[in-house]
């Protein structure tokens, strides 16, 4: 495993405190995904090769949506 140097880990850490902070400040979603990404990227800077966390989601490989039309009458509306 190699080791990043302490300047390598600075500077990691510094851009995932600054995504963290805008995050906090926007409560985007974008911005909370920045930094994770961020985050990723300091912590991958410790791990094993094999270990290290993938900077981007697996896109699901089956994805349902569920039928509501089938389930409610048009207007969403139910009689009773």
């Amino acid at each position: 495993m190699l080791t990043a140097s302490t300047e390598e880990q600075i500077e990691a850490w510094d851009r995932y405190a600054d995504a963290k902070r805008r995050a906090d400040k926007t409560l985007l979603i974008e911005d909370g995904l920045a930094a994770i990404r961020a985050w990723k990227e300091f912590a991958n800077l410790f791990l094993p090769e094999c270990r290290q966390l993938p900077l981007t989601p697996p896109r699901p490989t089956k994805v349902t949506t569920f039928p509501i039309h089938k389930t409610r009458p048009p207007g969403g509306q139910t009689t009773r």
